[in-house]
């Protein structure tokens, strides 16, 4: 008897659950929910007018981590490169190098070109240098340029494009020392060579750094020769490599903020939401940014996505934690992207210093997004920032 009474008792409970539980509750359940102790409530800045501010700046990073080194002069920028190979040599060659019986009959640069920025049709050229000044590829940067030691003396020679190999001759005097450098601890260090471009470079053409799969990236290739004994070709591949870009951001254009890749320049956003409670819970917060088309410039291949960051000062650009990145994806004109974590943060915390916008591909190519800004006298093409949130009543 007892168990059947339990028994019961477990259905009745079953029975309870089921139907509060149902997908579609009944109008009893439906008006128990609207007149709970939650509301609903939605912010936007288009709508609802929310003060906002925005502004950019330049910020000088290291490009040594690219997959890319640049070379030219388009737009509002001028770009080279430092280039440093790994020459290592068989001990039979370092005895022939020392006994003055080896020449090196020919010395080619070859490069892989896999971008441009600005017209693909326009003039390009450049100059080969040698450095005579130390640098590492993870230290050296726009700011570090003034400090570069390099002969003025161009050494390269027969230069040779196309859209897959550039190929460049250096000097077989300036290829000699570099393999007598490596012979020879009496001689000075090598440091590698720099690239620069010529004043009539109107583009800027990408090339691979390292060799990856079937692209040979960057390398050299020298011809040495033992009269009457052998003849070798050697190729040696970068050790180090660094791109420089310096320039300053394009004329004032009203009603634009900029971002820029490897220049570098970075926009920062701010909306006031201080009419969101403090107890508030984000449900959802979508940040919309609109592109100016016009002086918007993008080069023959990049990522059309911006990265937003959380700043936990806005005048030193803090911010709250560099791991966490939220992306904005592009889409015809328009960057839009879910930020509801850092709207939670600005309620529960209250420390709101706004967001910081960078480009998806900071370090690679040399992309310039113009992006209305909050001070556009259209306002619909502003920031736009959309939350839906809950709060108690």
């Amino acid at each position: 008897m007892i168990y059947r009474k339990i028994m019961l008792i477990i259905a009745g409970i079953m029975t309870l659950v089921f139907y509060s539980c149902k997908d579609n509750p009944t109008l009893v359940g439906a008006n128990l929910l609207k007149n709970d102790y939650i509301n609903v409530k939605q912010l936007d800045s288009y709508s609802d007018s929310l003060h906002q501010t925005s502004s950019y700046y330049k910020k000088v990073i290291p490009l040594g981590a690219s997959g890319t080194i640049l070379i030219g002069n388009a737009a509002n920028v001028q770009a080279s490169s430092l280039i440093l190979y790994a020459i290592y040599l068989p001990d039979s060659i370092i005895t022939d190098l020392n006994n003055n019986a080896v020449n090196v009959v020919s010395s080619t640069i070859h490069l892989t070109p896999v971008y441009t920025f600005g017209d693909s049709t326009a003039s390009f050229d450049f100059s080969v240098h040698k450095v005579n000044s130390a640098w590492t590829s993870l230290g050296f940067d726009a700011d570090s340029l003034p400090g570069l030691v390099y002969d003025r003396t161009d050494v390269s020679l027969n230069h040779q494009f196309s859209d897959t190999l550039v190929t460049v001759d250096v000097s077989n005097s300036t290829a000699t020392n570099w393999l007598k450098e490596v012979a020879d601890s009496t001689y000075s260090s090598d440091h590698g060579i720099y690239l620069l471009p010529a004043s009539n470079a109107k583009k800027v053409v990408g090339f691979e750094s390292y060799t990856s799969g079937t692209t040979l990236g960057t390398s050299l290739h020298l011809v040495i020769q033992k009269t009457g004994v052998y003849s070798d070709t050697l190729i040696f591949y970068p050790s180090q490599v660094v791109s420089v870009v310096t320039g300053n951001p394009p004329a004032a254009v009203t009603g634009d903020m900029f971002i820029q890749s490897s220049l570098t320049l970075n926009s920062k956003i701010w909306f006031d939401v201080s009419s969101i409670p403090k107890n508030a819970l984000i449900n959802n917060a979508e940040l919309t940014l609109t592109r100016d088309s016009v002086s918007t410039i993008t080069g023959s291949s990049y990522t059309n996505s911006l990265f937003v960051y959380l700043l936990a000062d806005s005048t030193t650009e803090t911010l709250s934690d560099s791991t966490q990145i939220l992306t904005l994806s592009g889409s015809s004109n328009i960057f839009q992207g879910n930020i509801t974590p850092y709207i939670q943060s600005w309620v529960d915390k209250g420390n709101n210093q706004g967001l910081l916008i960078k480009a998806a591909s900071q370090i690679s190519g040399l992309e310039l997004f113009a992006i209305k800004n909050s001070s556009a006298a259209n306002l619909s093409v502003r920031p736009r920032l959309q939350i839906t949130y809950t709060i108690n009543k």
